[in-house]
């Protein structure tokens, strides 16, 4: 059987993408990060892979919580005291 060779990248680069706005609901993130790599010159490309923050990702699509109305659980006021944070934080991720 003839092996077929496969071309593997020459480099791997991680670049932060300045110029991306505070996010708001709605947004339309694919936009903004076009929009932000077009302008620092730094096209994005077939094979390019994008990573973006689950917080920006929440953002835009409306998933906003407001901790004055979160009523922490038992659970949460204990996590909280052992690593001094705040319980509602605590509930949220919980």
């Amino acid at each position: 059987m003839d092996r077929v060779a496969v071309q593997r990248p020459t480099e791997i680069r991680v670049i932060g993408l300045p110029g991306i706005p505070e996010i708001i609901p709605g947004a339309d993130l694919a936009q903004l990060i076009a929009a932000a790599a077009e302008h620092h010159s730094l096209p994005l490309a077939d094979g390019d892979i994008v990573i973006v923050t689950h917080k920006a990702v929440s953002k835009a699509e409306g998933r906003l919580l407001n901790l004055r109305d979160m009523i922490p659980s038992p659970l949460a006021h204990q996590y909280a005291a052992q690593w001094d944070r705040d319980a509602r934080q605590v509930e949220v991720v919980l």
